[in-house]
C-alpha cells in the first residue's frame, strides 16, 4: 500500500520545488506581520477605551475569518500567497485582543506567555532535528485525534458561552482540573509543531510545488498562535 504522503505530494509536485529555507523565510515574514498587528491591537485595546464587548466581537470575527482563510489555503494552495498576509494580520488582531484581556487580569501574563511560546518552539525544533522525538504515523494520528477532541470541547464551550452565558463545569474556570486540561492542550499544541516540521521536511523531500511554502508558513503560524493562546490561559490560571 502506497504511503499517503508520497501519493499526495507526487500529485502536487511542480517544476519549481519548495525548500525548507523558503518556508522559514515565509514563516518569519508572517510572524513579523502578526507581531506588528498584535502589538498594535494590544495597545489599541488598552488605550482606546473601547468596550470589552466590542473587543471580544473583533476577536471572534478575526478567529472565524482566519479559520476560513486557513481552510481555503488547505484546499486551494494556489491562493495561499494571496491569503497569507490577510491571515497573518487577522491572527495578530486575535492575539492582540487575547493579550489585552490577559493583561487586564495580570499584567505579566502576555510577556510570560510570549517567552514560553518561543522557548517551547525552540525546544520542539531541537527535539525534532536531533531525532529525540520522531514523528511516526502513530504519533501523528494520536496528536491529530487529541487536537480534534480539544477543538470539539472548545466549540461546545463557545456555544455554551454565547447561548447560555455559562462554561463547561471545571474546565474553564480555574482550579486544578482547569489547570490540568490547560497543561494537556498546551502539550498537544506543542507536539503539533513537530508535525508541522515533519510536513515541511517531507514536502521538500518529495519536491512539492514552491507555492506550498506559503501553505506551510500559514500552518506554522497557526500552531504558534495556538500555543501562545494556550500559554496565556495556563499562566493566567497559575497567576490567580
Amino acid at each position: 500500500m502506497a504511503n499517503p504522503i508520497v501519493s499526495r505530494t507526487e500529485l502536487l509536485a511542480g517544476d519549481v520545488p519548495m525548500t525548507v529555507n523558503g518556508v522559514v523565510k515565509k514563516t518569519a515574514l508572517l510572524l513579523g506581520i502578526s507581531a506588528v498587528s498584535g502589538f498594535g491591537m494590544f495597545f489599541f485595546a488598552l488605550m482606546s477605551g473601547v468596550s470589552s464587548g466590542v473587543l471580544m466581537g473583533l476577536a471572534v470575527v478575526a478567529m472565524l475569518v482566519t479559520m476560513g482563510l486557513g481552510l481555503a489555503t488547505a484546499f486551494k494552495p494556489h491562493l495561499a500567497k494571496t491569503l497569507a498576509v490577510p491571515y497573518a494580520l487577522l491572527e495578530g488582531v486575535f492575539i492582540g485582543v487575547a493579550s489585552a484581556f490577559a493583561f487586564y487580569k495580570a499584567p505579566s501574563v502576555p510577556l510570560l506567555a510570549l517567552s514560553a511560546t518561543f522557548v517551547t518552539g525552540a525546544v520542539m525544533l531541537t527535539l525534532y532535528t536531533t531525532g529525540i522525538i520522531k514523528v511516526t504515523e502513530k504519533f501523528r494520528s494520536l496528536v491529530i485525534s487529541a487536537s480534534i477532541a480539544i477543538m470539539i470541547v472548545y466549540a461546545i464551550q463557545w456555544i455554551m458561552s454565547l447561548v447560555f452565558g455559562s462554561s463547561i463545569p471545571h474546565l474553564f474556570g480555574g482550579g486544578m482540573i482547569a489547570i490540568g486540561f490547560s497543561v494537556f492542550t498546551t502539550l498537544i499544541a506543542s507536539f503539533f509543531l513537530l508535525i508541522d516540521f515533519k510536513n515541511i521536511e517531507d514536502g521538500a523531500m518529495y519536491g512539492v510545488n514552491k507555492e506550498f511554502e506559503w501553505v506551510y508558513g500559514i500552518g506554522v503560524l497557526a500552531t504558534l498562535v495556538w500555543m501562545y493562546v494556550e500559554f496565556l490561559r495556563l499562566i493566567g490560571y497559575l497567576q490567580e
